[in-house]
């Protein structure tokens, strides 16, 4: 397998520390130190990143905007090269977020607004308003001056009671692409309200074209990792062509990790790599909605 494939797509977590009280958040058992990424650290692994050609989301078990070193992380961005986005809960699109989601300037962004019954929104975000986080997602179009790049994630509980065609009709009408995902216990962690199915996973797809970077640059085998029991390589000492290549050893064995025994990450069951790596930004994309499609 080319050495390029493991970092197909890549989470980066600029911190882990977050604001908000999620439904559907384990917070209380992330037990990996808290912080924020280093901004010379996050400079060497985007270099890397460029050179392969990944497609950077970022995001974690925090609120990335909350990093205390805004500009310069703005800076790296803008001089990397990489095609880089981010994903937000919708209650943190607050009037000084949206500015600094204007600064990063991403070429994607991914708002996660799990249902659109303003009931079961409260549930999921407690204390939150839906029509507030609407107008939030209105303020964010017109400061970005359209709805480019912009798409929606819910991600469906058991209890939702707004039904999926509704949900696509919802964000439709709103000029706004939305991908619906079933709940599920984030690596065993979460016991209520899940969507799926535990079933044993030998090959993992995700683990060999995505990968999860934490804020102090350790390459995990799952964000959905709380503890950091499942670290392929520090990338402080390795670099991305020696942790790609630990990645791939590891994929022509059985999964080792006691996160992959019971997994129930829809993702979990993508295919492998059957092809070239994409030498193309378009063909690149192409790939990553074949990976992504409802049936894949």
């Amino acid at each position: 397998m080319d050495r390029r494939w493991p970092f197909f797509t890549v989470d980066i977590e600029l911190t882990n520390i977050c604001e908000q009280n999620c439904r559907f958040c384990p917070r209380e058992k992330l037990t990996r130190p808290a912080g924020f990424i280093d901004k010379q650290l996050l400079q060497d692994i985007m270099t890397q990143l460029a050179a392969i050609g990944s497609r950077v989301t970022f995001c974690g078990m925090g609120n990335p905007l909350l990093h205390p070193q805004w500009a310069e992380i703005c800076h790296i961005c803008h001089n990397s090269g990489v095609k880089y986005g981010l994903t937000i809960q919708a209650p943190a699109l607050t009037k000084p977020n949206i500015t600094r989601i204007c600064e990063l300037a991403p070429s994607f962004l991914e708002v996660s607004f799990p249902s659109i019954d303003a009931e079961h929104f409260s549930r999921i975000y407690p204390g939150e308003d839906l029509e507030k986080c609407l107008s939030s997602i209105e303020m964010l179009v017109a400061a970005r001056g359209s709805s480019r790049g912009i798409s929606i994630t819910a991600v469906r509980t058991a209890d939702d009671p707004a039904d999926p065609a509704t949900t696509n009709g919802f964000w439709q009408q709103r000029g706004l692409p939305v991908r619906q995902q079933q709940c599920h216990s984030r690596g065993g962690n979460l016991h209520e309200q899940i969507t799926t199915s535990p079933r044993h996973i030998t090959s993992c797809g995700l683990f060999a074209t995505h990968s999860f970077i934490t804020w102090q640059g350790i390459l995990l085998a799952c964000c959905h990792d709380l503890t950091g029991a499942s670290a392929v390589a520090d990338l402080k000492q390795f670099s991305l062509d020696q942790a790609a290549a630990a990645k791939i050893k590891i994929l022509q064995q059985a999964m080792p990790w006691q996160i992959c025994a019971n997994c129930d990450e829809p993702a979990a069951t993508r295919p492998l790599p059957d092809r070239p790596f994409p030498e193309t930004e378009k063909a690149r994309s192409r790939y990553l909605k074949r990976l992504c499609a409802p049936d894949s």
